[in-house]
């Protein structure tokens, strides 16, 4: 088996959108996790997922020639504020509800 690194994707590049179908994905557990744990936690959970995403599950995931978590900072970057508006909306506007 051939190791792919993360620059010998010959088919693909890396995603450098602002937003994208991964951005729901983001918002959804963003207000999940807001209305579930303290929100500091939260988005400390949600901003440590991005760099397991691109160095650990990125590589691993194209040794079976899947792409995932193959995006740039600024795709990173707008993930990780997508999180943090998600949890804000949990935890201000569902936790109260559910405590």
């Amino acid at each position: 088996m051939v190791k792919k690194s993360l620059v010998d994707r010959p088919n693909s590049q890396r995603n450098h959108r602002l937003y994208d179908v991964w951005s729901l994905v983001h918002f959804a557990t963003g207000i999940l996790l807001g209305a579930l744990l303290n929100p500091f936690l939260a988005i400390l959970l949600m901003i440590l997922w991005e760099p397991l995403e691109i160095l650990v599950l990125s590589p691993l995931f194209a040794r079976h020639n899947i792409d995932f978590g193959f995006e740039s900072l600024r795709n990173s970057l707008s993930d990780i504020v997508v999180d943090t508006a998600g949890v804000l909306l949990g935890y201000l506007l569902i936790a109260p509800h559910l405590h």
